[in-house]
């Protein structure tokens, strides 16, 4: 039995959008942002609740009942000067799929693979005087992203017409609308190569993604390389290209977090990307203060299962079922966090407090040979963190009672 430590692996997901041009024509949009009060905040956290608990419900009901498609799209083609009965424009926005049922099922698909999706609080942004109610998008397998649900209201009801991605750093409109603003800039320009356009391009995106799915990521990788253009440059591309070179080599993946870096040198999403790559070079102070960092952004005090497994890393036993104890006190449905202080006990030879933990498992309803079958597995290469507690005499004793 092992631990997964390596935590953050980057997501980066692909939303697809749905357009009605007889909708945009024949309803206005009256979706507006919400002024600060008391009784707007208690509105702001029913609705966070409401779609928390259809998604735990394996529902997506709560969040189409609410999301606001037309004045979302109203966002992207604001300001885009796009006229809506051009064929490419429609041809741009059109038979896309719609947006709520395509991320409701995209979360949906996370949390029956395991993913855990909370919320973790809500906030009033004063200079864009906007209500916010952020959820937590967690597995062991995919590690930490946050969105952030921008609020409105149609008069009536309140509901939510953005999302802010904190991976990809940016509202998803915002990414939708820059993409179409340089497809539009390419419309008519015949100077630029058809090869080297912006929706050749995303073409090419979405087929270096099903390489990727199918299990080629060296190939989707080397065909985002081929990619000319202003989209290799876009924040969501090198996101992509991030995310397939972390499954290439290490050398590839460090080069392509650098090249982000370097044109998105302030982007609060580096702290993220910037956690695993000094996980991978083994710079252990910089992965604790980009932690701090994003603990600091998000206030999400979950994040301290991170430092914990750092510690872990680190050998620092002792903080190490410090940070796993606030987990297991604090998120008591979080299985790691118990296997994690059973670790540091066990390597401070605590094997008394590792098997109470264990007893709390079966006491909660794990099956205990299950449990003993999981402590006792090795890993490949023959070794076990757990070792030296299942060879006490503690361990023992707790394996001959009933």
């Amino acid at each position: 039995m092992k631990l997964n430590l390596h935590y953050v692996i980057l997501i980066f997901y692909f939303f697809a959008f749905q357009f009605s041009e007889a909708q945009q024509e024949n309803k206005k949009c009256l979706c507006e942002l919400l002024e600060q009060s008391e009784a707007n905040d208690k509105k702001v956290i029913e609705l966070a609740t409401e779609i928390e608990e259809s998604f735990h419900n394996l529902s997506q009901e709560g969040f189409q009942k609410h999301f606001d498609s037309q004045s979302f799209m109203e966002s992207i083609l604001s300001g885009t000067g796009a006229d809506t009965n051009d064929s490419f424009t429609r041809g741009f926005i059109e038979g896309v799929g719609d947006t709520s049922k395509k991320l409701g099922l995209k979360i949906l698909n996370e949390i029956n693979n395991g993913a855990y999706y909370n919320l973790v609080n809500y906030h009033y942004d004063v200079p864009e005087k906007a209500y916010y109610f952020s959820f937590r998008l967690y597995s062991e397998e995919t590690g930490i992203n946050y969105h952030d649900y921008k609020v409105c209201s149609d008069g009536e009801n309140i509901n939510v017409n953005d999302i802010y991605i904190y991976l990809s750093g940016e509202h998803i409109s915002e990414t939708i609308k820059r993409i179409f603003k340089i497809s539009l800039s390419e419309k008519d320009n015949d100077s630029i190569d058809p090869e080297d356009s912006t929706i050749n391009g995303v073409f090419q995106v979405l087929n270096a993604r099903k390489l990727a799915e199918s299990g080629k990521p060296k190939e989707a990788f080397e065909k985002l390389n081929k990619i000319k253009g202003p989209l290799v440059e876009e924040k969501y591309f090198l996101l992509i290209k991030i995310l397939f070179a972390a499954s290439v080599n290490d050398e590839i993946y460090e080069d392509t977090i650098a090249e982000f870096a370097k044109l998105y040198p302030e982007d609060p999403t580096l702290y993220i990307k910037l956690i695993d790559y000094y996980i991978l070079k083994e710079n252990y102070k910089l992965v604790q203060e980009n932690l701090d960092k994003l603990i600091f952004e998000t206030e999400d005090d979950f994040l301290n299962l991170i430092k914990a497994h750092i510690y872990l890393i680190q050998e620092d036993y002792v903080n190490a079922e410090k940070y796993f104890n606030y987990i297991k006190e604090n998120y008591p449905e979080i299985f790691d966090a118990y296997i994690g202080e059973m670790v540091s006990l066990t390597y401070q030879e605590k094997f008394k407090k590792a098997i109470e933990i264990a007893q709390v498992l079966v006491d909660e309803g794990y099956d205990k040979q299950e449990l003993m079958k999981f402590f006792e597995e090795k890993e490949p290469d023959g070794t076990n963190q757990l070792e030296a507690l299942i060879t006490s005499d503690e361990y023992k004793k707790w394996e001959k009672k009933s």
